[in-house]
């Protein structure tokens, strides 16, 4: 698959997780009508499910998986969410787990509380809890395979956290970053 340069890290994040749904439900479409309303990314007509995807490439050197609750003073991303599942997207894992299992999690590990911060590009501030990612997985990877799993992010695939910069740093993007057109090229081994 070809990206133009200008899209987004986002944008290609639910691209890929369509990609990998589409075998098994061949009718799953990027629903821009619940992603408006904060319901999911992803619609599954074949089971009337949807699939949120989130991408936290800073997770790899902050430690820590963010999980929005409020922006701007009202609910957002997983008080808002109807979906099925939510697939967290690390550039080395693809986290998925159930809302309710996000907050079974975050019930049992009160010490990653509610934190303000504001993010880059933002004008005003959200509300997240920010587990660390090594628990966050420990957790994940108990439950059965209903409530969540993780798979690897194979070196290879467009979303490998290493494939989006130049210098092949996580920090140098984050979700609203513009996907660098060279970097895709190499990624799918196309000349120029």
């Amino acid at each position: 698959m070809e990206y133009p340069k200008s899209k987004k890290v986002g944008d290609i994040g639910e691209d890929e997780i369509l990609k990998k749904i589409l075998p098994k439900y061949p009718k799953a479409f990027i629903d821009d009508i619940g992603k408006a309303n904060s319901k999911w990314d992803i619609y599954i007509p074949e089971i009337g499910e949807g699939i949120e995807v989130k991408i936290d490439f800073k997770s790899n050197y902050s430690h820590n998986i963010l999980i929005e609750t409020e922006f701007d003073g009202r609910p957002s991303a997983l008080s808002l969410t109807e979906a099925k599942y939510w697939v967290i997207i690390t550039g080395y894992r693809y986290i998925w787990i159930t809302p309710l299992q996000i907050y079974r999690f975050l019930e049992l590990h009160p010490y990653f509380g509610r934190v303000f911060l504001t993010g880059k590009g933002d004008n005003v501030a959200k509300i997240a809890h920010l587990p660390t990612q090594e628990k966050f997985l420990q957790y994940v990877r108990k439950l059965e395979k209903k409530d969540g799993w993780v798979d690897m992010i194979e070196e290879n695939e467009i979303l490998y956290y290493k494939r989006f910069s130049k210098s092949g740093s996580a920090e140098d993007i984050d979700e609203d970053s513009v996907y660098d057109e060279n970097v895709i090229l190499d990624v799918l081994n196309i000349k120029t």
